[in-house]
């Protein structure tokens, strides 16, 4: 074991000051939410709530709903990622940052994309009318909760699987080729053992993100039958101001978060799937096989293309579109949202560099326990949903009286916090590898704080924390649990708007606001990926 004094001389804690002040920013915010909840009612009235059946049904569906999408996304997701990888196609790689685009997407622009395609007016049953069909579909209740979940998370499920299928061998196919190994036998005995790692890591990541949906199931419920957690938490504390039953779904909501994401992180460990091979080899495929895969991926172009493109065309054939310069609600909440994304992509930028010089010192020093548990300590902000620290905050400060910045400024805390995990992911390997690579020489030349920063760190991290940046800018700009909580008239973000626009039915506005919306996060998402590092990819030998 070190020596304190070596430990202390190796260490240097106070160039580490800002990496322990996010440490205890994290403890004091989420320990005094959770307290907070905690103090809210007593067992007793809390055993009341249990026997409640209203509670039992709103438990029941939290998890049936997440089971059932969690269920089909990888399922779908699954036989996707095989057709994609198999298939070639112009348009691949765009295809492909669609995956990713997907999960940046804000719910209630595709909410409102859904409608237009699939609601009781939509281009479907238009579609049908000419055709001389009568339909009448509804989208409301578990039907529309999964269909949005599985828009999220197929293309998820997807990119999960993908590097699994590169990371099977030439030399593998090759040999299954010359032992005429095919179709389920090629299956089960050369790509199972790869991508069955994945399963496991894939379905509780979905389960997870499903089961704190907020938006989807808050719009596309329809009644107290379709309710989850989530939504009864905002319930309890926005129409009943039940305090006590917000805080008993609060703590079951992180119980069982908290619950998923350790088994997760101790069993689903994701697989290290990725290959040095630039080319792959392929067997020829039969024709029912490639007709298959290729109407697999054309079926799953279309599911995605769609909600985006009756977006657009809402936007541009809405009689508001000519009043867009002048509607002050909609640039006050653009103006919101840009200010929001952009002061809580720099908050989880900021804690996420200095928990990570923290965390990657610790590993230089030999105190690689340590480090890992500094990295899981920040990532376990994902147990935490939005809602929970959300309302946590509310009942922690529901004595002050709140003004525009005090109500922005706790906005762009939650929105802050969860966006950090995934800016963690993003720089926490090339930032070991510079520490790696580069320790000992600015070791020997005496190159330390901001001046190692200039010279060293800067100009090798500068695509990564613009891509981690815009990356959180994109996940803020969606968001919607924060400010559905303390969100107003005179505070809103363009998500709060659209919600309200679709509650009063203003069909024409929301058009246009989703529109905006979209547009917004495209491009936002656009020099994210003009940003992103270099990744190599898969290329056939037959193109």
């Amino acid at each position: 074991m070190m020596r304190p004094a070596l430990f202390f001389a190796r260490f240097r804690p106070a160039q580490y000051a800002g990496g322990i002040l996010v440490l205890v920013l994290l403890f004091a915010v989420y320990g005094g939410a959770l307290h907070a909840v905690l103090a809210q009612g007593e067992t007793e009235s809390w055993r009341n709530i249990l026997q409640d059946a209203y509670v039992r049904q709103v438990i029941f569906f939290s998890v049936a709903q997440a089971f059932l999408s969690a269920l089909f996304s990888v399922l779908i997701g699954l036989l996707f990622a095989r057709a994609f990888f198999y298939q070639r196609f112009p348009g691949k790689n765009y295809l492909r940052s669609l995956f990713s685009l997907t999960f940046v997407l804000p719910s209630l622009a595709v909410i409102f994309g859904l409608f237009g395609v699939y609601g009781a007016s939509g281009w479907l049953a238009q579609f049908a009318a000419r055709l001389g069909i009568e339909l009448q579909p509804n989208i409301y209740g578990l039907k529309g909760i999964l269909l949005a979940h599985l828009f999220f998370n197929i293309p998820l499920a997807a990119r999960m699987f993908l590097p699994c299928f590169a990371a099977i061998p030439n030399q593998q196919r090759q040999l299954a080729a010359q032992l005429n190994i095919r179709g389920w036998h090629f299956i089960r005995l050369i790509e199972f053992p790869y991508w069955r790692q994945q399963l496991l890591p894939v379905a509780i990541l979905i389960f997870m993100l499903c089961f704190t949906s907020f938006a989807i199931v808050l719009t596309l419920g329809g009644g107290p039958q379709f309710t989850t957690l989530e939504v009864a938490i905002y319930q309890a504390v926005v129409f009943d101001f039940d305090l006590s039953k917000a805080a008993f779904f609060t703590l079951l909501q992180f119980v069982f978060c908290f619950v998923l994401f350790s088994f997760g992180s101790r069993f689903g460990v994701m697989a290290q799937t990725e290959t040095d091979q630039l080319e792959h080899w392929f067997a020829p495929q039969s024709s029912a096989v490639k007709l298959w895969q290729v109407f697999f991926i054309t079926l799953m172009v279309v599911f995605l293309l769609l909600p985006l493109l009756n977006i657009l065309w809402a936007g541009l054939s809405s009689a508001q579109l000519s009043d867009l310069w002048q509607n002050p609600f909609l640039w006050r909440a653009f103006g919101y949202s840009l200010s929001i994304a952009l002061s809580s992509a720099l908050l989880a930028l900021l804690m996420a560099y200095a928990l990570l010089l923290v965390s990657r010192r610790l590993h230089w020093i030999g105190l690689s326990a340590w480090a890992e548990g500094l990295m899981n300590l920040g990532m376990v902000v994902l147990a935490v949903p939005a809602m929970v620290l959300a309302i946590g905050l509310f009942l922690l400060l529901q004595g002050m009286e709140f003004n525009k910045p005090a109500l922005f400024g706790v906005v762009v805390l939650c929105n802050g916090l969860s966006a950090m995990p995934f800016v963690l992911r993003v720089l926490s390997p090339p930032m070991r590898a510079n520490m790696q690579y580069y320790e000992k020489l600015c070791q020997s030349l005496g190159i330390r704080g901001w001046r190692r920063f200039k010279l060293i760190e800067g100009p090798l991290l500068a695509a990564p924390f613009k891509y981690a940046f815009a990356l959180s800018c994109c996940l803020s700009l969606g968001d919607f649990t924060a400010i559905a909580l303390f969100g107003s008239r005179d505070f809103s973000s363009l998500p709060y708007l659209l919600y309200q626009q679709l509650g009063s039915y203003r069909g024409d506005q929301a058009a246009v606001t989703a529109m905006v919306l979209l547009l917004f996060c495209l491009a936002v998402f656009r020099l994210a990926e003009s940003y992103a590092p270099g990744i190599q990819t898969g290329k056939d030998t037959n193109d």
